[in-house]
């Protein structure tokens, strides 16, 4: 029998995204529960049940559908790199932020290879850590980079989390909701996209 417990020669970057692909496994398998759910509502309102409850129910639905796409872009694995179109962005983004406190402007026209949506969407899970009371966001792109700019009355500004985005030093108290900073640190890193931060009590601007 073959020792498998010889450590691999093979690198780091050969190796599968273990993150990844718990990423794409978790939003696989969320995905069908919540389409059955959705299913079974179209079914209900057919039948003539209404009301603001049902459309409470629904709004709840078709945020948590756009919310695992939007997942699925951040944290997930894809074949290759394939094209995600513009449109389907700004649907995901609209229908997540529908019921919030912030809302999020996609200025981009252009339609981008997944590693760069990645990117994008990962510095957006990164600013609703500083937005928890709402805010205005605003996300471009010029020759270079991702431009995403914040307003809001007030923002809560956890500076270590920030730092580590150029610095790649995590704190050591890192909760499960900050993952992203993890993540985006080390993609910008592997793409050789380093990360702008700059921050007041009402402004927020991460170019990368």
């Amino acid at each position: 029998m073959r020792n498998m417990s010889k450590h691999s020669t093979a690198n780091d970057a050969d190796e599968p995204d273990l993150i990844a692909l718990l990423g794409s496994r978790l939003c696989h398998d969320l995905v069908s529960p919540i389409g059955a759910i959705g299913n079974g509502l179209e079914l209900l309102e057919m039948t003539g049940v209404g009301g603001d409850e049902m459309a409470l129910i629904r709004a709840s639905v078709e945020s948590a559908k756009a919310r695992i796409r939007f997942f699925r872009l951040a944290f997930g694995s894809g074949a290759g790199d394939g094209i995600v179109p513009a449109r389907e962005m700004r649907e995901a983004l609209d229908a997540m932020y529908a019921e919030t406190r912030t809302k999020v402007l996609w200025q981009d026209e252009e339609d981008r290879p997944r590693s760069e949506m990645r990117l994008a969407c990962l510095a957006l899970n990164c600013v609703e850590v500083a937005t928890p009371w709402g805010a205005t966001v605003e996300v471009s792109r010029n020759k270079a980079s991702w431009v995403v700019h914040v307003t809001a009355k007030r923002l809560r500004i956890d500076a270590p989390l920030w730092e580590s985005l150029g610095n790649g030093e995590l704190p050591a108290d890192l909760k499960g909701s900050e993952v992203q900073f993890g993540i985006l640190g080390r993609e910008s890193r592997r793409q050789r996209r380093p990360v702008s931060v700059r921050a007041d009590e009402t402004h927020l601007s991460v170019i990368i």
